[in-house]
């Protein structure tokens, strides 16, 4: 059964006092929810928590505005869940330039998540799903695949169908490679059902969580960022999201600068289609050359 505990945020402990505990030791787990707005996420948390914590409503713009904790036990787990705002698409360069949402992310979430889960809506995976599933691994790095578990909204639209199932027989090939990507680790919830139903779907993620627990030893993801704000402890906290975002300035742009235009990659088909195009379009040149190569010597 889920129980309630402070959602007060703890600054990260120095680098030598956690790595003298594994995460096995301290029994704490970090989730950072992560995914495009409108998928879910804050209903996601508030179902995790078992109550209503994260501001979750149906709107026509984003609802979270800014990275929030919550904090529950499960079994003899202390959990720690982090809401995020919009802060995996092309457009988040706009919207925080001074890197303070996102070194607030790592700063939230140091040492470092257990596990990531990537939210999206059951029949509703976009090209925007596949932009904030890039945006996520430019944020922490390509290795957070490892860590990624798909967390699926909407799981009554199933209608007692299998989830496995409705993605090894999607024809949506992006998500197909996304769920690979993330080591197959998936689940589904529905964030309108009675608190029996929804400790059961909690059950499940938190096994999935905790396999990954087990298979990286009970460390925490982490990165150069993250070992950074563990060096960080004895300062304020001014002073440490101010570091932070000046190394996440300093790292190299992953998505393109503000006013140039960003083109995804085009699917299979249509990207065979115009390499079939680009070699018939050489042949054809290399056809005239050749005709044309007799009257050139003659001359």
């Amino acid at each position: 059964m889920l129980l309630s505990g402070s959602e007060a945020y703890r600054p990260p402990v120095p680098t030598g006092f956690q790595e003298s505990r594994s995460a096995l030791q301290e029994r704490r787990l970090r989730l950072l929810l992560a995914g495009r707005s409108g998928t879910g996420k804050s209903a996601t948390g508030n179902t995790i928590l078992q109550r209503k914590h994260f501001l979750s409503r149906l709107a026509a713009t984003a609802v979270t505005s800014a990275c929030a904790t919550g904090s529950c036990r499960w079994a003899s787990w202390d959990v720690e869940v982090l809401d995020t705002p919009d802060l995996f698409s092309p457009e988040v360069a706009q919207a925080d330039p001074g890197f303070e949402e996102r070194g607030r992310c790592y700063l939230l979430s140091a040492p470092g998540p257990h596990a990531v889960l990537l939210v999206t809506q059951l029949g509703r995976f976009t090209s925007q799903d596949v932009r904030a599933w890039r945006g996520v691994k430019a944020l922490f790095g390509a290795g957070i695949a490892a860590r990624a578990v798909v967390v699926f909204t909407r799981r009554e639209d199933l209608e007692g169908g299998s989830l496995q199932q409705y993605v090894r027989d999607t024809d949506n090939r992006a998500l197909r490679e996304l769920v690979a990507e993330c080591g197959g680790r998936c689940c589904a919830f529905d964030n309108r059902v009675a608190d029996g139903e929804q400790e059961a779907q909690v059950r499940e993620l938190m096994g999935l969580v905790e396999e990954l627990v087990r298979d990286h030893g009970g460390a925490p993801y982490t990165n150069d960022v993250y070992r950074l704000a563990q060096t960080l402890g004895g300062l304020s906290p001014e002073e440490r999201l101010r570091r932070v975002a000046e190394r996440l300035a300093a790292r190299p742009p992953t998505w393109p600068r503000a006013g140039l235009w960003w083109w995804p990659k085009p699917p299979l088909g249509i990207r065979y289609k115009l390499g079939l195009a680009a070699l018939l379009g050489s042949l054809f040149m290399l056809y005239l050359l050749c005709r044309r190569w007799p009257e050139a010597v003659t001359a």
